[in-house]
């Protein structure tokens, strides 16, 4: 965000900080009610197609709504032909994972699908959000209200794009299965809003209003307050069974710690209630989410329903992070503080989502050769959209210089959306992975 919004939010906080009031989030479910809710991960693939779609979104505010937004459309205008029947490559896609900023996106398709493209650039992308968002921050309404700087997003949000729209009404639709990530700072877990981590809270993920989801993944600390979930007691036995013990010889070294790192839910007394920041913390790119989802079973019992002799699995991960100039090489003198602490964040940052990308690619490969069978070929295609591949190199310099805000100028959303599909067009690895599925 610019430093116009940082400062005016820090003032607003001290303000009116002390007032703010935090309720927790999530509705208490006895465990009768519990244990009807189909705590299962939707399987990613059925015996009647050929191809598995799997998006991730990572963050970055408005640049990354808009990147992963021009994904959807040019997927939305991708024809492949199964059994001789032409349909868009966007009706495969099975799961969406995004944080932050993708997760507006993300929401917003999987609630309302094809109708994104024609409301989702005027309710969102273009909007003045940033404007809107202080205005309601700054508005006397508010100042009895209790409420903090992130109710008030949430209530933007709720009345701009999701209305009183739950989790439950994402899931019930015939779109993708979402999965919007936060991140914990009480335990330091990535938090997906699912049910195999409301369990844990012993508390129905279906109730959950989606733009309260929205306002926790995309919740950049100090400048909004966590959203706060209650830990309630009193359903520890429907523990979801991939996070028992006695499966952690059949994951990885990383899926055993997410296992362990979930189970501190079940200490009821030291993680009473989880406090939710924007999901990039844990996960910038929304890759971890679905290399947990698919490396705790799901991949190989999915896999056992198909009924094709080959499936094509085709991840996207939509990276909007951006290596701005800083100018530091340009001339001997000392770096600014400025200068040496945004560096130091940015080489954080790639070094963190290569080494993620790097993992995840590894393990397709492993996933499909433990998959195949005699009679069923499982072929993996990962594919990488972001600005780092930007063809132009003007257009790559501009587009590196985005800010990670809620607003930017309509041109500059159109030119992001218009990279987005650009790019995935152009992309061998996709062009290869839709070629062999015709």
């Amino acid at each position: 965000m610019t430093n116009r919004l940082i400062h005016l939010v820090m003032l607003i906080g001290l303000l009116s900080g002390c007032a703010t009031v935090n309720h927790p989030s999530n509705l208490m479910q006895e465990h009768e009610s519990l244990s009807h809710i189909d705590h299962s991960i939707p399987l990613i693939g059925t015996a009647d197609n050929q191809v598995t779609v799997i998006l991730a979104f990572s963050g970055g505010g408005t640049r990354a709504a808009a990147l992963s937004y021009g994904v959807l459309k040019q997927l939305n205008e991708t024809e492949i032909n199964i059994d001789n029947q032409p349909r868009s490559l966007l009706s495969e896609v099975d799961v969406i994972s995004s944080v932050s900023g993708g997760s507006f996106t993300a929401a917003y398709y999987g609630l309302y699908q094809d109708q994104i493209f024609l409301d989702y650039e005027r309710d969102f992308l273009k909007q003045d959000v940033k404007d809107e968002l202080i205005s309601n921050f700054l508005s006397p309404s508010r100042w009895f209200t209790g409420w903090g700087r992130t109710d008030t997003a949430n209530n933007y949000y709720q009345e701009q794009l999701f209305g009183d729209a739950t989790l439950g009404d994402i899931s019930k639709s015939d779109g993708p299965y979402v999965i919007i990530n936060a991140s914990d700072i009480t335990t330091g877990v990535r938090f997906s809003f699912i049910q195999k981590y409301f369990n844990f809270l012993c508390s129905d993920v279906n109730d959950f209003p989606v733009s309260k989801a929205v306002a926790a993944s995309a919740a950049v600390p100090v400048l909004f307050e966590p959203v706060v979930l209650e830990n309630y007691a009193g359903c520890e036995p429907l523990k979801h069974k991939s996070m028992d013990s006695s499966s952690k010889t059949a994951l990885s070294f990383r899926s055993q710690k997410t296992a362990e790192s979930i189970r501190q839910y079940s200490n009821k007394q030291k993680n009473r209630y989880v406090h939710l920041v924007d999901g990039g913390i844990t996960d910038n790119l929304g890759l971890l989410a679905i290399y947990d989802l698919l490396e705790l079973g799901r991949f190989h019992q999915s896999m056992n329903y198909l009924g094709t002799q080959e499936h094509h699995i085709i991840v996207i991960s939509v990276d909007a992070s951006t290596e701005p100039e800083l100018g530091i090489g340009q001339h001997p003198d000392n770096p600014s503080i400025r200068q040496t602490l945004n560096s130091i964040t940015d080489i954080q940052l790639h070094r963190y989502n290569d080494a993620t990308k790097a993992l995840f690619m590894d393990s397709m490969q492993r996933w499909a050769h433990e998959s195949s069978t005699a009679g069923l070929k499982i072929i993996p295609h990962f594919v990488q959209i972001g600005f780092q591949s930007v063809e132009d190199e003007k257009t790559k310099v501009q587009l590196n210089q985005v800010p990670t805000d809620l607003t930017l100028e309509a041109e500059l959303v159109d030119m992001i959306i218009e990279e987005g599909q650009v790019q995935l067009e152009a992309n061998d690895f996709f062009q290869k992975a839709v070629k062999q599925i015709q």
